[in-house]
């Protein structure tokens, strides 16, 4: 069976549209900006509606940049209407967006036969564990890819 190609913005539209009716939606990861804890290619995200009161430091969510772009990243802080974001693969790179485009919370992640659901050990660790500064996350990227290969 092949893979079919849709637009970002029609893809995301049908989610922001499920969310909206409270639904879930998992979906395909792509990306490496959130590794270790989430896996491209091989991992699938299960996205929630987002209580407001869950924009919090830690949390991953789906949130939509004024440049168009749509990102799964965890929240470093909420300033205000400012949330301030960035992958856990990414050395520095941060992300910024307002409060409303904030569309969903990541619950779940599914590798393989296995859910990594959001309170287990490997997501807490990845939460709180990983480490913020630039350099040290870089020694650990790079400790966790010569273990994968």
């Amino acid at each position: 069976m092949g893979q079919l190609i849709i637009p970002n913005e029609v893809f995301f539209a049908h989610i922001k549209g499920e969310i909206n009716a409270g639904n879930s939606v998992r979906i395909p990861v792509k990306g490496n900006s959130m590794l270790p804890l989430i896996h491209p290619e091989t991992d699938e995200i299960e996205l929630s509606p987002l209580d407001k009161r869950s924009l919090r430091k830690g949390n991953i969510v789906l949130a939509l940049l004024e440049d168009g772009r749509y990102l799964v990243h965890r929240i470093e802080k909420v300033k205000g209407e400012m949330v301030f974001i960035r992958g856990d693969g990414n050395t520095s790179a941060r992300e910024t967006c307002t409060v409303d485009n904030v569309f969903a919370q990541v619950k779940g992640i599914f590798r393989k036969d296995k859910k990594i659901e959001k309170n287990s050990c490997q997501w807490k660790f990845a939460q709180y564990g990983w480490p913020s500064s630039p350099l040290l996350r870089r020694i650990c990227l790079g400790a966790f890819r010569r273990l994968r290969s």
